[in-house]
């Protein structure tokens, strides 16, 4: 007869591996069953034979009892307990995001079926602890304490390191268009609208493409994909782009056109876009938002100041005073 000995299982499990499960348990109880108390089982939020219920109880004193945990298809919580003169016998099940936690205390014979664990941790008073990793392969405590510090060893960063990194981030998975996504990093602007390319963005699109081609003799596409050379290219595009401050700033005229209808559209369509966060100018026309933007400011202004925004069609001083304090005040 295998030797008896006080022991404990820590398991864990998959859940699509109940079945097996089930019959790890299974082996327990047969192993350990003592018919004149017999395991109580309890379980929570449970299925019994595709019958779903809040609490369902059984008594297990023998082999054909054994076969109510094959009712089980699904559950919360799970308990089996049996306590007799010489031992407290306890089975207790949980899940956890698709993971079954198993926590077997017992006194009885080894089992051996490991193998259904993705990770189990073995414990009692005769051999030495051990725990199984997948295949149900044996690992003692030295061996496990390397896996541990291997896959936990401090990785020390370089400003190399960190540059690299901040040079990738144009790769997050998470960006499923690269043309897209490159495209409006450098123009700020929308290349969807309304669930199709925009103008800007198929011009902006032709004129990289081409210019790719002739700068390298290159394909752009394959199989209707960008390249890995061009994907490249693309991040590049963006690493090369110059800094500029987003802000509007007290000197947002200095770098505006001679022209005065020029300035008006330029520093209008600018606090506009900072204030609505919206493209003003759409197929080079006024968008509809823009124009009844401007509408309202023209009338608050004049109802605010009794003065007129606009002289011999150019804005007035204070006008772009007023423009300017909507973001500071914003």
């Amino acid at each position: 007869m295998p030797e008896e000995s006080l022991r404990e299982i820590i398991g864990l499990a998959k859940k699509s591996r109940w079945i097996q499960v089930k019959k790890f348990i299974k082996v327990i109880i047969g192993k350990t069953l003592k018919k004149e108390v017999g395991y109580n089982l309890t379980a929570l939020d449970v299925s019994i034979n595709g019958k779903n219920k809040s609490k369902y109880n059984a008594l297990i004193k023998n082999k054909e009892n054994i076969k109510e945990i094959d009712k089980i298809s699904d559950f919360s919580h799970l308990s089996l307990y049996q306590a007799s003169q010489s031992s407290n016998n306890l089975i207790d099940l949980s899940q956890i995001n698709g993971t079954i936690i198993v926590l077997a205390k017992y006194l009885g014979p080894v089992v051996d079926n490991h193998q259904i664990f993705d990770f189990s941790i073995h414990l009692d008073t005769i051999d030495e602890p051990f725990f199984t990793i997948g295949s149900g392969r044996k690992i003692n405590g030295s061996e496990i304490l390397e896996i541990i510090n291997k896959n936990t060893k401090p990785i020390i960063k370089t400003k190399k390191d960190m540059l690299k990194k901040k040079s990738k981030q144009v790769k997050d998975p998470e960006i499923n268009n690269l043309e897209v996504f490159v495209f409006e990093k450098l123009t700020n602007k929308n290349a969807i609208w309304n669930g199709s390319e925009t103008k800007a963005f198929q011009n902006w699109k032709a004129k990289i493409k081409n210019k790719y081609r002739i700068e390298t003799g290159k394909i752009t596409y394959y199989k209707g994909k960008p390249t890995r050379q061009f994907s490249l290219y693309l991040e590049n595009l963006i690493n090369k782009r110059p800094i500029k401050n987003k802000k509007l700033t007290k000197n947002l005229d200095k770098n505006t056109s001679n022209s005065n209808k020029q300035s008006k559209e330029i520093l209008e369509k600018k606090i506009f876009e900072t204030l609505t966060g919206k493209n003003a100018i759409w197929n080079e026309s006024e968008t509809k938002n823009f124009k009844d933007w401007k509408n309202r400011v023209y009338k608050k202004y004049s109802k605010d100041t009794g003065r007129n925004p606009y002289f011999k069609g150019n804005l007035t001083q204070n006008y772009k005073k007023y423009l300017k304090n909507l973001i500071k005040s914003n």
